[in-house]
Order: C-alpha cells, then structure tokens, then sequence
C-alpha cells in the first residue's frame, strides 16, 4: 500500500460528478497498438523486447506518492508514461490525463486534483520497445458512492506468469513446477494490465456511461482497511473475483449483514483463501474456502459455487419477472455466456436458500445446471451471484479462452448488466425485490 497520509485534492466529487468527468474529451489512442493481450499465458507470450513497470501499490489516494518500478527499459533511453483514467467518455472508454517523460528504472506519480477517482491504466513507450500498461486504482477515501467496486488484484498476481511463474505453472508452463508463493513487485504479463481490460472494464463502462458514481479499491484495500465499505450501499466484483484474504471475507459478510448488497459479477468467486504479506508484497498458502480445515464454502455467501472447468453452454432465463433480468424476456436464451468456470448451488454440506435467475443445460462430468443465482439475508441485503466468468468478457466480445459471442448476446448481457447497476444504487434489495426460494437453504 502506498503510505497512508492523505492531502487535499478539491475533486468534484458532489452529485453528477462522473457525469461531468465523462463529458471530457475522450481518447481513441489508449489502444492503439497495444490491443488487449490476456493475461497467465506466459507460455505463448511472444519474447521481444518490452517496456513494462509495476507500481509499489495497487492504489492510491489524494496527495499520496506511488512509485513506478520500469522494466526493460535501454540504459539512458527515455520511457514515456501516458496516463489514463477509465471510463466511457462518449465512447473513447479512456481519457488522457497528463503524458510523463523519465529516464531510468524508477518514476514517482503524485495524486492530485488532475487525477480524480477511478481506474487508471498507464501506458508504457520507448524507443524499439513493444508498448505496456500498469494499473492503478485511484481511490477516495470519503466516497459516499452507493456502489463500491473491488478491483481483484490479488486474482490478477496468483494468475500472474511474469517471470516464469505463477501459482499455477513455473517455467516450463507445468503445474508440478508452479510457485508456491507469488510476488506483486513484479508487471503482470499480457498487455501488462492485468485481467482489467476483459473481466472488469467492460461492466465499469457500462456503469460509467450510466453516470453511476462508484467508490473505486481494489481488494487488497478491503484486506488492509476492513472499513473501506463503511459508506457504501452495494459491493461489486467483478468477472473473476477467486482468491479472497480472511480479512476482505470478513468484510463482505460483515457488510451483508449490515444491509449491503453483494453482486459478482463473475464465475468461482471467493474459491480460494490466500494469505497476503504486505512487508514482502507476497500472496502464498492457498486453501479451498469449502476445505475441512476452512469451512466457510463460498455457497454460505453467494447461495452458489464453483463445480465446473471448461465449460461452453448457454443460459435460459428463468426469473423474467422481476429485477434484474426483467429488462429479458422468460426463457430467453444467452446464447455461449456459460464458462469457462461456472456455479451452481452444492447439492451436498451447507448452503442458502435461492432463486434461480438463468439456468444452464446440465454441463460437466457431473451433470449439473449451471445458474445465475439470488438471494436476500435478515438485514434486506441481496446476494447476486452471475455464476459464470464469461459474463463480464463476453461484453466486449474478449474472454481469454477463446469464446466469441454474437451482437444479440452482448447486448443482452449489457442490459441485465446496466439494470444490476441501477438496482444496486436504491439500498437494501430486500426491502423492493423480494427472492422467490426456488432451492431451499440446507443448514
């Protein structure tokens, strides 16, 4: 974490404000040669010569000092650092902040009054150098949003095959050799924006474009300052949301309880438990939340868990009556946003009462429906789990395993998406949208 001392940036941040920080003119140039590169594929990344960093935080707020580590960069040659902050921006999707110049492996960024809340990415340029981007969240620790989204940094580094290895392969792109520990002090792979510009940027324009003013942190934030959802009225995650800390699961089911609706937004979430060290930047000890020694399955939270790998099925929709699938039609089908891993409720051990939203034909070596599930707790907050990562990708037509998706499919999953996002800002969903139990709660 960047250090915790905070100065005074004066942003607008009174109602409408992302309104009018999306009225700026936008810029079609954050993507030009640099087209999305997925990320945990080292294996088959290309090996030229790049122009990469990393930043000592994942985030950072008002008057906060952050430094940008580069990597790759020729001795004495210039490095130019683009800065861009996210969003919809009459369609651009990025706005140019401010363009950097530095020489050398080590640059500070300050936050200030011209960077104002969100998710930021940093575009890397140098001479006879292929082009990168870092990720910063740039966050306001007053924010009073009615949405908070939590950026999945830590599911980004387990993934992360930058140098070699990750939490799942070493070099040799074996899992007998993987890492047993993983280290944030490093770029990511890919295009060097982590799992952001596919499984987490598609829902945020959409949001964006709605004028929905979002409280941005990223899920280490949640593990160092539990009181990070204090304000908020709804929690996001996004499409592929899987390694969870104790204290940001903590968090989240303290929030519920609270009367703080939940969505992911995504497929295996919260699947496994990770310990971060923060003198060492590391993530290591990884255990099943389902495991004995845990037993906190993640059904107990979302009302559904991870049961199937590689998956490619569709969606019927089975609850066309209300919120948030009633912008649909009953038994509509979303054709291909079933996989790659997928959710169902677990037919064994504990797990809540809930509505089933969309359905799947039965998928897997088990044979079991994939479903988008909801439920409400006492407190009146809704739990919305979308029970597939190919949701949030399927967006933009980007899901790192291969998937395409038709014109009609996008835009289904972008109008249930926008009607999550509205739905999320009007508190409690208990107290307007009732959950019809259609598999009962086994406790």
């Amino acid at each position: 974490m960047a250090p915790a001392e905070a100065g005074t940036c004066d942003w607008d941040t009174d109602a409408g404000w992302v309104v009018r920080e999306n009225a700026k003119p936008g810029a079609k140039q954050l993507d030009f040669g640099a087209p999305v590169r997925m990320s945990a594929d080292f294996s088959r990344r290309v090996n030229v010569k790049r122009i990469e960093g990393w930043f000592g935080a994942t985030s950072a707020q008002c008057g906060q000092n952050v430094a940008l580590h580069i990597v790759g960069a020729a001795e004495g040659a210039e490095t130019t650092i683009s800065i861009y902050r996210m969003g919809y921006y009459g369609g651009d999707r990025a706005r140019l902040v401010a363009v950097e110049k530095t020489v050398g492996d080590l640059w500070k960024f300050k936050v200030t009054q011209n960077t104002p809340p969100g998710q930021y990415l940093f575009r890397l340029e140098a001479y006879r150098r292929k082009t990168s981007f870092v990720p910063l969240v740039i966050r306001d620790q007053k924010s009073k949003s009615a949405i908070t989204f939590i950026s999945s940094v830590l599911t980004w580094q387990a993934y992360n095959q930058w140098g070699g290895s990750s939490l799942y392969k070493g070099p040799d792109a074996k899992r007998e050799t993987k890492a047993l520990s993983v280290t944030f002090n490093r770029p990511y792979d890919g295009d060097g924006a982590g799992q952001f510009r596919y499984m987490e940027f598609p829902a945020l324009y959409l949001a964006e474009r709605a004028g929905h003013e979002i409280n941005y942190i990223t899920d280490l934030d949640l593990h160092s300052d539990p009181t990070a959802l204090r304000n908020t009225k709804s929690i996001v995650v996004g499409g592929h949301s899987e390694y969870w800390t104790e204290r940001m699961r903590g968090a989240i089911d303290t929030s519920v309880d609270r009367g703080i609706n939940f969505v992911s937004l995504g497929g295996n979430t919260a699947y496994n438990r990770v310990t971060y060290n923060p003198k060492d930047r590391t993530i290591s000890n990884i255990v099943m939340w389902r495991d004995p020694t845990v037993k906190k399955p993640e059904a107990l939270l979302l009302g559904a868990q991870f049961f199937a790998l590689g998956v490619k099925s569709d969606y019927t929709v089975k609850s066309a009556a209300q919120w948030p699938f009633d912008v649909l039609k009953q038994d509509e089908k979303i054709l291909g946003v079933v996989g790659r891993e997928v959710d169902a409720p677990p037919a064994s051990g504990k797990r809540v009462g809930v509505e089933i939203l969309a359905q799947s034909p039965p998928v897997g070596d088990a044979k079991i429906a994939a479903v988008a599930t909801y439920y409400t707790r006492e407190s009146e907050a809704g739990i919305l789990n979308i029970g597939t990562n190919g949701w949030v990708c399927a967006i933009d037509n980007k899901c790192p395993w291969g998937h395409t998706f038709s014109i009609k499919t996008r835009k289904q999953i972008a109008a249930v998406t926008e009607a999550i996002f509205e739905g999320l800002t009007r508190g409690p969903l208990g107290k307007w949208r009732p959950a019809t139990i259609d598999i009962p709660a086994q406790l």
